[in-house]
């Protein structure tokens, strides 16, 4: 039950992350109109064109930390070793990019036009050098399994940045002939032209006051822990389960930007928009996989510290089984209800985004399902094979991106290119790491590679479709309650079909009521709160 409250806690954090983050982006939607999808896919696109740089500060460091703290390795020393660590590779990956763009503009006499001006890119440099410090404190929590402290400063950070995006959706477009909203103050109309007159990068700078609020609040909750000097001894243990993460960190990276950097490359910036947008709605279902994750791996690695194989295939079991219960009543709504979903909470200007939106939210369910898997084959410390595995996903994911995002594409005679080939690769990847990271499991564990959970679950899934489909046509959906309307039905004929067919019982109305319990819930994160550091 400990391991599923705190997944849980993840979950409610997360999803209030998300949502104001897509309060920003409806705000962004409806202000900006059919500017909206060509800036935010210039902040896709420069995002992900300067993280194939930022590969030089993880280097696969981050899973060591939470390997080693997770093990019970003094806490002070691992604190003072990752510290170390992330400002050697952050400084590195700053020095890299300057010495980059000064050879791009004095060597090849090269500029900066669409995505890549220069001035975004040293706005996202200041963003990337905060996220990268505020993981000491983040990781560190995810380590010592403290998920409010964790969760806390991206909270905080976000808070603070939606008052600032309005700010700056407030003050119009000037190079898009959008007017301000509503008429600023005498005083203030000299900021409002300023940030009408550079909208995306003023938008841009929101981002990065968020990741310094991330790294300030992360921060303050780690000034009471133990930070000792590092010692060679712990590096090289760093280094030893890093090592055979470094080559999978650098394809990982890549693989999760080339799709809109491809798509920026062969089309324009706002596709990458269309792309960029839809994998920021989508976040809403992932963190259902991300919560479980994020404690799963540590409480793995803990119970093969012990050699308990038996409970870590049965956590691994049960960890699938409640994701993919959890997961599918979402994607149905989304794969039904994607043109409504788009028009209304976003703007009509998104709709060319919604076969997007269908096919990752396949994806997000294929790696959902994936998930514990791979915390089971890194919680057992066996990184190279997960490496493997992951290197493989990546050249298969690049690969197909090439072959499919094009307008000359491979499936392009099947209107199958641009944002929608970017989306298909990404699925017919993740199927390959499905498929790779059971079958080693097994190998590792011997753990069964399919339960029959799943297929009744997909069943039920199905069943709800067909209905919700047809009651679509007897009642469209025009307003954001009737999408909710739809859901709470779509919800009830779920557990409904899985109730009949056993799959949900008693003890999983009481395992979710237990989580949902607001007393328990608040004596966890008032012990967590209160807990001091070992």
């Amino acid at each position: 039950m400990m391991i599923a409250r705190k997944s849980f806690l993840i979950v409610i954090s997360q999803f209030i992350i998300q949502f104001i983050g897509w309060i920003g982006l409806v705000i962004i939607a409806k202000l900006w109109g059919g500017f909206a999808p060509e800036a935010l896919g210039t902040i896709g696109f420069a995002m992900s064109f300067l993280a194939l740089f930022n590969i030089v500060a993880d280097l696969g460091f981050r899973g060591a930390h939470v390997k080693r703290v997770s093990e019970g390795q003094d806490l002070g020393t691992c604190i003072g070793t990752y510290a170390a660590i992330k400002l050697i590779l952050t400084g590195l990956m700053v020095t890299i990019i300057v010495t980059a763009i000064f050879i791009w503009k004095n060597v090849f006499q090269q500029g900066f036009t669409d995505a890549t001006t220069e001035s975004m890119i040293f706005v996202f440099i200041i963003y990337y050098i905060f996220s990268n410090l505020s993981s000491i404190a983040i990781i560190t929590f995810t380590g010592t399994r403290e998920i409010v402290k964790r969760e806390l400063p991206d909270i905080f950070g976000k808070v603070v940045k939606l008052p600032l995006i309005i700010l700056v959706a407030l003050a119009g477009v000037g190079t898009a002939g959008i007017s301000p909203l509503v008429e600023w103050p005498h005083f203030l109309q000299p900021l409002q032209q300023l940030i009408a007159n550079h909208a995306a990068s003023s938008l841009a700078i929101t981002y990065v006051i968020n990741a310094m609020v991330l790294f300030f609040i992360g921060l303050w909750l780690l000034r009471k822990y133990p930070i000792k000097r590092p010692n060679w001894g712990m590096f090289k243990s760093y280094f030893s389960f890093a090592l055979p993460m470094m080559t999978l960190s650098f394809f990982s990276i890549i693989s999760i930007n080339v799709d809109k950097l491809m798509i920026g490359y062969f089309w324009t910036s706002v596709e990458v928009g269309y792309y960029f947008t839809v994998q920021r709605i989508l976040g809403v279902i992932t963190i259902l996989y991300i919560g479980v994750n994020t404690v799963l791996f540590p409480t793995l690695s803990e119970y093969h510290s012990y050699n308990n194989f038996e409970k870590i295939k049965k956590t691994t079991h049960l960890a699938e089984r409640y994701i993919s219960m959890v997961m599918i009543p979402p994607i149905v709504i989304i794969i039904i209800f994607a043109n409504p979903i788009i028009g209304i909470m976003l703007s009509n200007a998104f709709l060319p985004a919604a076969p997007v939106l269908i096919i990752l939210a396949i994806y997000a369910f294929i790696l959902g399902l994936r998930a514990p898997y791979g915390s089971l084959i890194s919680g057992i410390n066996r990184p190279s094979i997960a490496a493997k595995i992951g290197i493989t996903i990546c050249i298969t994911n690049i690969s197909l991106n090439y072959l499919f995002i094009p307008k000359w594409g491979l499936l392009s005679n099947f209107g199958i290119n641009g944002p929608t080939g970017a989306a298909t690769a990404t699925v017919i990847s993740c199927i390959v790491g499905f498929f790779g990271m059971r079958i080693m499991a097994k190998k590792l564990t011997g753990i069964k590679l399919l339960q029959s959970h799943t297929p009744r679950h997909i069943t039920a899934g199905v069943i709800m479709a067909v209905i919700l489909y047809c009651l679509n046509f007897l009642f469209p959906l025009i307003r954001w309650y009737h999408i909710l309307g739809s859901a709470g039905v779509g919800l009830a004929i779920y557990l409904g079909v899985l109730f009949i067919t056993q799959e949900f019982k008693k003890e999983d109305l009481i395992f979710f009521l237990g989580l949902l319990h607001p007393k328990e819930m608040f004596k966890y994160v008032s012990s967590e709160l209160r807990k001091k550091p070992k």
